[in-house]
């Protein structure tokens, strides 16, 4: 899995980038998760690649796609259950 996922005796890791409209988290058959962060407006492309490139740079797995209605959905996983909190603080940052 993602480097920037498995720490999870570290510190929560910082939000990158501007926090996604929408986030979306679903089970999948085999106990994972995935999740969507929805990016909206004009600069959602922009917003929506940054976070790409940095996820991609961290190993974690993801893929950027264009909706019908102009936005760009960032799909992260599969990911393991403990891994999605950490996930989703990426997008918008941390409460510890």
């Amino acid at each position: 899995m993602g480097r920037a996922l498995d720490r999870t005796d570290e510190e929560p890791p910082d939000p990158l980038g501007f926090p996604p409209d929408r986030i979306a988290i679903w089970p999948i058959e085999d106990g994972t998760f995935g999740v969507d962060a929805i990016f909206q407006g004009p600069d959602a492309h922009r917003q929506a690649g940054f976070h790409e490139a940095i996820l991609k740079l961290r190993d974690i797995p993801c893929s950027l796609r264009q909706e019908p209605d102009r936005s760009w959905t960032l799909r992260l996983g599969p990911l393991p259950r403990p891994l999605v909190e950490q996930a989703i603080a990426l997008f918008i940052g941390s409460t510890r």
